[in-house]
């Protein structure tokens, strides 16, 4: 990546992910009592409120334990370097324009392990990889054994099967085929290098492919279910702290838009979209507009706060400085 992708924050698209959680926020927060919210969240219960502080901070663990075999094949990394890296990832997301975090993770363990963050960053692109296909069987698993999820889940959850099942195949025949194949492919697809979307497959395809030479796969693949299943009951956890006890559809629910909405682009810490996700399914699950508005707030927050500070932590400890980050051209891999 050159350096004007990493030192100008405040270009075109800067300016029009900050005017998108401006958006959000007004959608979110057009309807605002502020004594009724206040009111709402007063009746925070502290001990859950930091339980799923510990939670979040848990699911941090459990990453850079996963990551630790995915970065095995460079270097056997010692997990509190991994940590600390993976919490940089998070202080980055929350505080940088552009989503800088994947950046300086990468950077940051290249520089404690004297490993090349270019490589470093295949890592973290297979890691996407997994945290993608994971979420779109938790989607599928929502849309076939949930009755009572919404049309829309179970219409996405069943898209998505078939897509799985189409790119499944492709795969097997991708992998399995003679090198013919496999020249055919590229030469026919060659023209479509520079479209976005393209990207997007080639990038899942190259992904998927290394990965099946990763000698932990078993456990990788473990590792990223549990790390999910620890992520959804953060959902639970919170709802516990303003006495609202979810089902397993609704804390499916509320996991699905809120991961969505992350994905849109927003000012740094995911401000406004992911307020505006996350009021909208509540208010969808029945809850008051005040305690929709505090709930996200709270579950914007445990993850912000913790993981903003644990990073800080992190990136200050080791030195981390953006500006390093430009001489390497991460688009390379």
């Amino acid at each position: 990546m050159n350096k004007k992708k990493t030192n100008q924050f405040f270009n075109f698209k800067a300016l029009i992910s900050i005017l998108i959680s401006i958006i959000g926020i007004w959608l979110g927060f057009r309807k605002f009592d502020p004594n009724e919210f206040l009111s709402a969240l007063q009746q925070t219960n502290l001990f859950y409120f930091f339980l799923a502080m510990a939670v979040i901070i848990l699911t941090i663990i459990l990453r850079a334990w996963r990551w630790k075999y995915l970065v095995h094949p460079l270097k056997n990394m010692p997990m509190n370097q991994l940590f600390a890296a993976t919490s940089i990832c998070y202080f980055g997301n929350n505080v940088f324009p552009m989503r800088l975090g994947e950046i300086l993770r990468s950077y940051s363990l290249g520089k404690m392990g004297n490993i090349s963050a270019v490589a470093i960053f295949g890592t973290v692109v297979n890691e996407r990889v997994l945290d993608s296909l994971v979420f779109f069987i938790i989607i599928l698993f929502g849309a076939i054994f949930l009755q009572d999820m919404p049309s829309w889940v179970q219409t996405g959850g069943i898209t998505g099967g078939i897509i799985l099942i189409l790119f499944s195949i492709f795969l097997l025949i991708f992998n399995k085929s003679k090198n013919k194949f496999k020249i055919i492919w590229y030469d026919k697809t060659k023209k479509y290098n520079d479209h976005k979307l393209f990207k997007i497959f080639s990038n899942l395809l190259k992904g998927i492919l290394s990965l099946k030479n990763t000698p932990h796969l078993l456990l990788i693949i473990f590792q990223s279910i549990i790390i999910w299943l620890v992520s959804i009951s953060v959902f639970w956890i919170i709802g516990l702290a303003l006495n609202e006890i979810f089902s397993l559809q609704s804390i499916l629910l509320i996991f699905l838009v809120t991961s969505a909405v992350i994905a849109v682009p927003a000012a740094p810490g995911y401000i406004g979209t992911y307020h505006a996700g996350a009021i909208s399914i509540l208010l969808y699950l029945g809850l008051s507009t005040p305690k929709a508005q505090a709930m996200a707030v709270i579950m914007h927050g445990v993850g912000f706060i913790s993981l903003t500070l644990l990073g800080l932590f992190y990136f200050l400890k080791y030195h981390i400085h953006i500006n390093e980050t430009s001489n390497i051209d991460f688009d390379q891999k």
